[in-house]
């Protein structure tokens, strides 16, 4: 028992140390210490094979597998190169064995990668004076506003399954971090996750959620009123829909065929992606052109967690998985990325707790 209970603690402290280097890739920019994460994450899943049970197995391998085919045949249809495939699979692992080793002493590492990015990113740009779009080397303004609302509700989710507590400090922060960063997504939704964390802390009290709508609301207006010239000259708010994302969509749908909805589609063939380095601004359009057909199956399991949520009645859960869903969509950081896994992880979690799963395991149980 104690050596079952040593093998078990050392795995969850090899798993948190695996996230602490995926956040460092992603502030020192180092695709070498991506793919350390990747390998990590590889031999922590290799020492948790023993104690794997079949369900989770069976379900959770096929996709890693599918997904892990699906790039691999891409290689031979696009430019792309392997080290995508490697870092997805390192994702995928690492997001599987979160799930299956969830544990509270996972927090202090989560609390680690939280705060190395966090500090990064004010370090910059309120000591530094850094401007918001030179923080990441070669990289915008957007992508800082992607890592802060990814790791905030990352944070967030990590908190209430484990503590079933919801903190509004860390979504106020990232607020706070985003006006500064001037992102309009960004602003957008971490304005959301606020108001999501303050609904769920009033959730027993419709009047105080309806108060709570009205004063953002309105304290929103008249921040407009005060900053949105500011918005205006420094982002793209006062275009609308009307920038370049739309039109490199519309590129890539009108490039797919037959045979490329499968293999995924080479954008470094399509107009226009060569001034932009072939960046779709969109991370599920990204995925498919590195993943073809794998991408459409995630996105199907991607709407069939959101059944899974709305079922179980987790809706805070499910608002953070959306809000996550709607910033991947205007920036392409995530699939294939240093974010990856905890897209997976929010994505996936109910597999932990879906109520056919104790009903398969004690049967299973029952035979052995």
């Amino acid at each position: 028992m104690n050596t079952q209970t040593d093998k078990s603690s050392y795995l969850i402290h090899l798993v948190g140390f695996a996230i602490v280097l995926f956040a460092l890739s992603d502030v020192l920019q180092s695709r070498e210490l991506i793919i350390a994460g990747a390998a990590l994450s590889a031999f922590a899943f290799i020492l948790c094979i023993p104690n794997n049970d079949g369900y989770r197995v069976m379900q959770s391998i096929f996709f890693i597998i599918l997904l892990l085919i699906t790039s691999l045949v891409n290689l031979f249809f696009t430019s792309n190169g392997l080290g995508g495939t490697i870092i997805l699979f390192g994702n995928l692992l690492l997001a599987y064995l979160y799930i299956l080793t969830l544990d509270k002493k996972l927090t202090i590492w989560i609390l680690l990668a939280y705060t190395i990015t966090i500090v990064f990113i004010s370090y910059n740009l309120f000591i530094l004076n850094v401007g918001a779009n030179n923080i990441y080397d070669g990289l915008s303004r957007n992508h800082a506003g992607f890592v802060v609302i990814f790791w905030t509700g990352f944070l967030l989710f990590h908190l209430k399954i484990n503590y079933n507590s919801t903190f509004l400090i860390f979504p106020i922060f990232g607020l706070a971090l985003c006006f500064f960063l001037l992102g309009r997504t960004s602003l957008i939704v971490s304005a959301l996750l606020v108001l999501l964390v303050l609904l769920h802390k009033l959730r027993r009290n419709k009047i105080s959620q309806i108060i709570a709508v009205a004063v953002l609301s309105v304290s929103g207006y008249y921040l407009f009123i005060l900053f949105g010239e500011l918005l205006e000259t420094q982002t793209n708010l006062g275009s609308g829909l009307d920038t370049i994302r739309w039109e490199l969509w519309r590129i890539y749908w009108e490039h797919i065929n037959l045979t490329n909805i499968f293999t995924g589609v080479d954008v470094s063939t399509l107009p226009k992606y060569d001034l932009i380095g072939g960046n779709p601004h969109n991370s599920f359009i990204k995925f498919h052109s590195r993943t073809g057909v794998g991408s459409v199956v995630f996105i199907i399991l991607l709407f069939v967690s959101i059944y899974k949520y709305l079922h179980a009645k987790k809706y805070f859960i499910l608002g953070i998985l959306l809000l996550l869903t709607l910033r991947a969509f205007f920036d392409s950081d995530l699939l294939i990325g240093s974010f990856d896994f905890i897209f997976l992880i929010i994505t996936f979690y109910w597999i932990k707790t879906d109520e056919y799963e104790p009903r398969y395991l004690d049967n299973h149980r029952s035979l052995q």
